[in-house]
């Protein structure tokens, strides 16, 4: 009898344990399901208005062209209209979805399937090799960042879950032949082109609706990486890249045989592309921002005309390309910049960076860094104003301030020295010194007055170079030189619509004497002697050569400076017309890593290779004004190229 109210009173426990799980279960879900739709409603509240996403697509497109009207990149959603899915052959849409997501037509904007095989294989690898993102998810992120919700960089889980539920309700609003639509005319396919039709007239120089297969497939291959893939950039890792498309469609059914498609179409697909130079596109991105700056926001389609020069982009290119190249792992630096702007400020080249493709940091308009020695003009400068003569005489004595003790670095102390010769060796003490003698607020205005607004009055340093500048910057206060004037760099001269109208002319401003004329002169002779007897002479191309050279330990070596040609015209043979030319140009170079980590070698100075970048740049660009006539200068005989660098000083 005991026995039997035992097994009882157990049986009745074990019902109990149940339902008391199952309600815990039930409290649990419950709670996941409150929880799981609080966070659900918290990121739907702000989702955009899907409702007039079919007619916002189409965004103002910026085409940024050339002084001579060359198109050097577009910006903006589209390069024309919006292109109609029925406009464009079959095999476009089917290549897209090949590679991208191949069950398009059967999920609901999330395919759990394409997830989970992603998950897998990304755990597999131990690294992201594979994406789960359907094609309406992209749209939804594209979406996402144009109405600045979200950053390209977001990796967040709330942008994941924004990402997700937008795509389901544009599943919902939308078919999918208007969600591939939108997809098309939004998604970025690089060098600057935005939408398919964009695209098609960049690398193809057709419209979309003209696309041949293996052109398709290009396109389609771009967009897993846009900077790598794109025809105009890399042309052997598109053709890869294509063809893997290609063997996609030819699994899916969408067409016979890829290696048919490959034979008969390659050749002719990138036969009308042209290989762009990716250094050209940080101009093009500057002139973007600028003229987003000039305008505010932008309502229509508009043309930005600029002041970008190709022939000298192309020799600028070709030098920098040249010692990167030769003396990149002798020196251990991996990045040149350049500038070049005429006499007035109108920037002409620019190179931002080694590879565009690579990354879009400006190291001519973002990198802050230190100038060294190339700073020292403004301290000769201020101390001209003060009184001082260039002849005058100073100790070149090492000099100590507190716990610094600045050197002299590859100079020998002669007791005294002019300041003519300081400068022309980038002598250190020297220039301490008399920034101390005339105190860092006059060398504070001095460099205001010529654009550079951030210099300490407080740290005797900055007489070496210790104010953080840009190239850019620092290259304009330089022009300031050529005339004695205030130079402003721009790039922009007109904005208008597509139509022809107007929007923006840049007024030429009335010139502002920043320098008196004896300062000038002097400040010029000073850096005409640093190219014909200092630590310039690298860069000796002939005597119309201005400048300085800079360094900051081993992280930034520089050269920055001007040509500024005469025209010598003989009347009588007994006098000479002499006048300015408008052959005249500023130029700037940095080398250096981008990580100050990184060191160079330790004689990487601004006397090395930014004096020679220049020297090669300079001669071509002589070389190319007499070809064109617009010189009458005579290529010097000796050739710069082959001066052993060893055998430079090894100075600033």
């Amino acid at each position: 009898m005991n026995k039997r109210k035992k097994y009882k009173f157990k049986k009745a426990e074990k019902h109990s344990f149940i339902r008391v799980f199952f309600k815990l279960i039930g409290i649990f879900f419950c709670v996941g399901c409150l929880s799981v739709g609080g966070v659900l409603i918290y990121y739907a509240k702000d989702l955009p208005d899907i409702n007039n996403i079919n007619t916002a697509i189409r965004s103002p497109s910026v085409e940024i062209q050339s002084y001579n009207g060359t198109t050097l990149g577009t910006f903006g959603d589209l390069y024309e209209d919006v292109v109609q899915v029925k406009s464009l052959p079959e095999h476009v849409i089917n290549a897209f979805i090949a590679i991208e997501d191949k069950r398009f037509y059967s999920h609901i904007g999330f395919d759990i399937i394409g997830f989970s095989r992603a998950v897998y294989q990304n755990y597999i690898a131990h690294r992201v090799v594979q994406g789960g993102s359907t094609i309406t998810q992209q749209l939804a992120k594209n979406i996402l960042i144009g109405e600045g919700m979200v950053s390209h960089n977001d990796r967040s889980i709330g942008r994941k879950i924004r990402e997700l539920l937008l795509a389901l309700w544009i599943e919902y609003k939308f078919t999918k032949s208007e969600i591939i639509m939108m997809y098309l005319n939004r998604v970025y396919f690089g060098a600057g082109t935005y939408g398919i039709d964009a695209a098609s007239k960049k690398y193809f120089n057709k419209p979309a609706s003209q696309l041949g297969v293996f052109e398709s497939a290009v396109l389609a291959g771009a967009l897993r990486a846009p900077a790598k893939y794109n025809p105009s950039n890399h042309k052997n890792y598109a053709h890869d890249r294509a063809v893997v498309v290609l063997k996609q469609m030819e699994e899916q059914g969408y067409i016979k045989s890829a290696k048919d498609i490959e034979g008969k179409e390659a050749e002719k697909a990138f036969s009308h592309t042209v290989r762009g130079k990716d250094s050209s596109q940080y101009f093009c991105s500057f002139a973007y921002e600028q003229s987003k700056k000039i305008l505010g926001e932008l309502e229509d389609d508009i043309i930005v005309v600029t002041t970008f020069d190709d022939k000298k982009q192309r020799i600028a290119d070709e030098a920098t390309s040249f010692y990167l190249n030769t003396e990149g792992n002798n020196y251990k630096f991996s990045q040149i910049s350049f500038i070049c702007m005429d006499r007035n400020g109108a920037i002409q080249a620019m190179i931002g960076g080694s590879d565009y493709s690579a990354t879009q940091f400006n190291r001519v308009t973002q990198a802050q860094r230190f100038p060294g020695s190339a700073f020292k003009i403004f301290v000769y400068g201020a101390a001209l104003e003060y009184g001082y003569q260039i002849y005058d005489q100073i100790s070149d004595a090492p000099i100590s301030i507190g716990n610094w003790h600045p050197s002299n670095f590859g100079w020998c102390t002669r007791g005294s020295i002019s300041l003519i010769d300081a400068f022309t060796y980038s002598v250190n003490s020297p220039c301490i010194r008399l920034a101390k003698s005339i105190g860092l607020h006059r060398v504070s205005q001095f460099a205001k007055k010529l654009g550079i607004t951030n210099v300490s009055e407080n740290d005797l340093s900055v007489a070496l170079g210790t104010t953080p500048v840009t190239l850019k910057d620092i290259t304009a206060a330089f022009a300031s030189f050529m005339d004695g004037y205030e130079v402003v760099p721009y790039c922009v001269v007109e904005i208008r619509k597509k139509d022809g109208t107007i929007l923006y002319t840049r007024e030429e401003p009335t010139p502002i004497d920043v320098l008196d004329s004896e300062v000038l002169d002097n400040c010029r002779e000073l850096l005409h002697s640093v190219v014909q007897r200092g630590s310039g002479r690298a860069a000796k191309v002939n005597d119309e050569v201005y400048g300085k050279t800079g360094s900051n330990g081993d992280t930034d070596a520089w050269f920055i400076g001007f040509y500024d040609p005469y025209d010598e015209t003989d009347d009588d043979e007994e006098s000479v017309n002499t006048e300015k030319t408008d052959n005249g140009l500023a130029f700037g170079v940095w080398v250096g890593n981008d990580s100050l980590h990184d060191k160079m070698t330790s004689k990487s100075t601004g006397g090395r290779i930014p004096t020679r970048v220049i020297a090669r740049f300079l001669k071509n660009y002589i070389k190319e004004a007499e070809k064109n006539e617009t010189s009458t200068r005579d290529v010097p005989d000796k050739d710069n190229d082959n001066i052993n660098i060893g055998s430079m000083l090894d100075l600033d």
